[in-house]
């Protein structure tokens, strides 16, 4: 037990001062280059906007014993990644902090009785999301993706806070069949360590069995999490192209600035070709290179066991911000969150980064750009969080007048690159 206790301590704060999210109000503004800002055919608009997060209560009493026992303390919720299923949006609540009730919630988007402040229904139910009863339930959720047949890939692993002594866990749930729980794999401690562990961003591959492809944000070791359905195995890449870049560091969002290292973040897979290739494209928060490798590659276990894959990595050029998520769609064509510019890029794969173009920025409705998500009728989809003042626990979450978190949408025409 102590030295569990030393480990875990040890372990938090090498993540708490390497790993930085200590943040500074910026005295002067840091210079960018400057991008080229186009036009989608509609600019975002807000869907869902909240001052704080609520939820669908079992009953009043439920309500009011979760606020008086410190389970419920609504400032320190923040939502961070979406996506949706039919007419159903889902959104995940990590629990940087005490006081998150549910980790995984649900949205009925056919309900139109109202987009401010929409209640959120845990998912799949309140016992699913009790991370004291038990390390089988939901402890803290990050990101997910949904596959083309319902089934929602849930990666379970935020372990950077003494919120969960369980281990990092990949949870299989049928949409189909009211979220019913069909399998969880347990992320060996060599793969995801349950102490100081941050698994950000997930992609599925359905080829080959079905593979799913995870950031591990940590800075004491970032990677590429590879994990195979068939063979219910998982193994891991790890790279200096990984690693955050001194270069990218400090940024400014919304007039705070993020002094952090923050190694590899987002994630995003090219769409099914008829040649079978794919490619899996990702960078660091701290960077502003975006880097692939092929899916061949992070398939083949030994390759990635003699370290002779590293020379299949390719450089794929610079972007002129940093970025949370990245995502593409079914013509390959990638939308990056643009930190310091409050905004959304995009980026035909197939073309040199040095064609990317700004396509959107609000300073003030597009706070933090955080995840992306497409529905099946031509919609992009991306939530704006703040998380800067969550992450951070050296700054105090408060209701106030201002309003942290935004779903916003906007039409490509396009659905993921699932669905090619």
């Amino acid at each position: 037990m102590f030295v569990n206790t030393l480990i875990w301590v040890y372990s938090n704060l090498c993540n708490y001062l390497l790993n930085g999210y200590h943040l500074e109000v910026q005295q002067k503004e840091m210079r960018i280059n400057d991008v080229r800002k186009v036009d989608l055919q509609s600019n975002f608009e807000v869907v869902y906007q909240w001052t704080h997060l609520n939820y669908t209560w079992q009953s009043e009493e439920h309500y009011k014993w979760a606020l008086d026992t410190k389970r419920y303390i609504p400032a320190n919720n923040a939502p961070t990644g979406l996506k949706f299923y039919q007419q159903r949006l889902f959104l995940s609540i990590p629990r940087y902090r005490p006081g998150v009730p549910a980790t995984l919630v649900s949205l009925d988007t056919h309900d139109e009785t109202s987009h401010e402040n929409p209640l959120l229904s845990p998912f799949p139910n309140w016992d699913s999301n009790d991370d004291i009863g038990s390390c089988s339930n939901l402890q803290s959720v990050q990101s997910m993706e949904v596959d083309t047949r319902g089934i929602m890939w849930v990666i379970d692993g935020v372990r950077i806070n003494n919120y969960t002594r369980c281990p990092a866990k990949l949870i299989f749930l049928d949409l189909n069949n009211e979220g019913r729980e069909l399998k969880t794999y347990i992320f060996p401690e060599k793969i995801a360590s349950q102490y100081g562990r941050f698994l950000n961003d997930i992609v599925v591959d359905e080829t080959d069995g079905d593979f799913a492809y995870i950031t591990d944000n940590s800075l004491m070791d970032p990677g590429i999490i590879v994990y195979s359905r068939r063979q219910n195995v998982s193994w891991k890449l790890r790279d200096a192209s990984m690693r955050p870049n001194p270069k990218a560091i400090p940024f400014t969002v919304d007039d705070v600035l993020f002094d952090a290292s923050v190694p590899v973040d987002g994630i995003a897979l090219t769409p099914y070709s008829h040649n079978g290739k794919k490619r899996l494209y990702y960078c660091a928060m701290s960077s502003f290179t975006i880097y692939s490798i092929s899916t061949s590659v992070l398939k083949n276990k030994p390759l990635v066991t003699s370290g002779k894959w590293r020379r299949r990595i390719r450089s794929e050029g610079e972007k002129n911000s940093q970025s949370d998520g990245i995502m593409i769609d079914e013509l390959s064509t990638m939308y990056l969150t643009m930190l310091p510019f409050s905004g959304i890029a995009s980026w035909k794969t197939d073309l040199p980064t040095s064609t990317m173009q700004l396509v959107y920025t609000n300073r003030e409705t597009m706070v933090w750009p955080d995840g992306f998500a497409f529905d099946q009728q031509g919609f992009l989809y991306v939530i704006c969080n703040k998380v800067f003042n969550y992450i951070d626990l050296k700054r105090t979450p408060v209701i106030s007048g201002d309003t942290p978190f935004r779903v916003l949408k906007t039409f490509t025409g396009t659905r993921s690159y699932l669905y090619r």
